[in-house]
């Protein structure tokens, strides 16, 4: 009994190291490109990636300028992209998951979008889907 508790004790052991590792990687790399670009604004994704009830809705940025984007995160886990100011193109897709009757889960996967923002700097975005207007992009005030 005492090798699977050193055994469970050990495996938790190793995911906690490893987050902290590549939590410090990470941070790293975000302040490198913040000093590298010190008016570059955040875009930070508002979806919901997880839902117990398994209704849920992703948007994806496929390209930011015709380049793949690097995902950060900010605050307690939401995704965000570092933007440069300046007229910006971003190339995004929308996807929702529901429970499906016959199937587990009915997935919609919707066209990717280009859409053109004006990028301010050092400020905070939010882009989030509507299915009334498509692809919002605003800007968060405090």
């Amino acid at each position: 009994m005492l090798q699977y508790i050193l055994l469970v004790g050990g495996i938790c052991l190793a995911g906690f190291l490893y987050s902290a590792f590549a939590m410090q990687i990470h941070n790293g790399h975000k302040k490198k490109y913040l000093e590298e670009h010190p008016d570059a604004s955040v875009m930070i994704i508002k979806d919901c990636q997880w839902n117990p009830l398994g209704f849920n809705h992703t948007v994806s940025v496929l390209t930011i300028n015709g380049e793949t984007p690097v995902q950060t995160v900010e605050g307690w886990g939401e995704r965000a992209y570092n933007l440069l100011p300046g007229t910006t193109i971003l190339e995004l897709q929308y996807e929702k998951v529901r429970p499906g009757i016959i199937y587990k889960s009915v997935r919609t996967t919707y066209d990717p979008q280009k859409i053109e923002v004006n990028v301010e700097p050092n400020k905070r975005y939010t882009i989030s889907y509507d299915k009334n207007s498509g692809f919002v992009f605003t800007e968060v005030t405090k």
